[in-house]
């Protein structure tokens, strides 16, 4: 009679995972994240250089895949956190571009390659993750798209697209800036929205910048600081990442006010980015100042906007889509 398998030892294989040979040597999680992910690159038409040849398996060490910084970070394959080692983001320098995140059964030699996150994704997770020492404890669900979002990356951008970004220094605290609104009227930018997301500033003519039935609610618009916007699968992306994709939009984000040396107001609009088109059914827009919230989800919809008015309480602003890490923006203000 055949004895049943204990339910405690029955695990079921994550989709996409990868089983490397039996005899595959078990020297470590990210020996094996290493074999798996050559074996991922062996298969791929085209060839993408994966470095450094030697040490590759240290810990802590970065690789170069196809001219970009990849900071590999493993665990169990069970597991329901990842620890990100935070000192090479100590300094821009060394900064990784992308982060991969592998979770890995040894026992049985299976890896299984969880999603990638740009810099910027990581910093907006940064802000609140959990610390332990030097590494940072983030939610394995963050990580999406799998393997397949790592080769559409490093195979459709160039590595400038991709900012290395600083968590400690100076420009450790980026996203965690306030941004000065009254500061777009005079043509600048802060680093966070600019470097982090892509952000472009425009100034705009009273009244003008917006045509048919939305120039009325741009009467007394001061300044535009516009953020590209798109859908790589089901992952958000910001900046030049969002320039390849197919659903593309912008997040416009209006100062606005009859003093045209002080903005009272902002209006935060999400709109395709070809006139006429649809925003994706389920992306949503949620902004609070101090107690008040206000939310706007799409269906069917051609764009969704919230509007606040001065108080000087900061504006948290967050976009979210299902299957997605949120997008973050730093702190904004009005003038109080």
């Amino acid at each position: 009679m055949t004895e049943p398998i204990p339910l405690m030892e029955v695990l079921l294989m994550p989709a996409g995972a990868i089983e490397l040979p039996a005899n595959q040597p078990s020297t470590s999680e990210r020996a094996l994240a290493v074999t798996a992910l050559r074996q991922v690159l062996a298969d791929q038409p085209s060839a993408l250089p994966l470095g450094p040849e030697t040490a590759a398996e240290d810990d802590g060490r970065l690789l170069s895949l196809n001219r970009f910084a990849l900071q590999l970070a493993t665990c169990g394959i069970t597991a329901d956190q990842v620890a990100v080692d935070a000192k090479p983001w100590a300094e821009e320098a060394t900064a990784p571009q992308l982060l991969l995140a592998a979770q890995v059964d040894e026992e049985n030699a299976v890896v299984a390659f969880g999603g990638v996150l740009t810099g910027s994704e990581f910093m907006a997770l940064a802000r609140t993750a959990e610390r332990n020492g030097d590494q940072l404890l983030l939610d394995a669900s963050a990580f999406k798209g799998g393997v397949e979002r790592l080769l559409t990356l490093v195979q459709l951008l160039e590595p400038a697209a991709l900012p290395r970004i600083a968590l400690t220094g100076a420009a450790a605290n980026l996203q965690r800036q306030v941004v000065a609104i009254a500061d777009w009227l005079g043509g600048h930018l802060d680093g966070a929205l600019q470097q982090m997301f892509g952000a472009q500033w425009q100034p705009v003519t009273q009244g003008a910048f917006f045509s048919g039935g939305a120039a009325a609610a741009e009467r007394d618009a001061l300044a535009l600081v516009a953020i590209p916007l798109g859908l790589e699968g089901s992952q958000l992306v910001c900046g030049q990442a969002a320039e390849g994709c197919i659903e593309r939009f912008v997040l416009q984000m209006v100062a606005t006010g009859a003093d045209p040396a002080r903005p009272v107001g902002l209006v935060l609009r999400l709109t395709a980015a070809m006139t006429g088109d649809l925003l994706p059914d389920g992306l949503v827009i949620t902004a609070r100042q101090g107690s008040h919230q206000q939310r706007q989800s799409s269906s069917s919809s051609t764009q969704i906007e919230l509007v606040f008015g001065g108080g000087g309480e900061l504006i948290d602003v967050c976009l979210s889509y299902p299957g997605s890490s949120d997008l973050v923006l730093p702190p904004l203000q009005l003038p109080g």
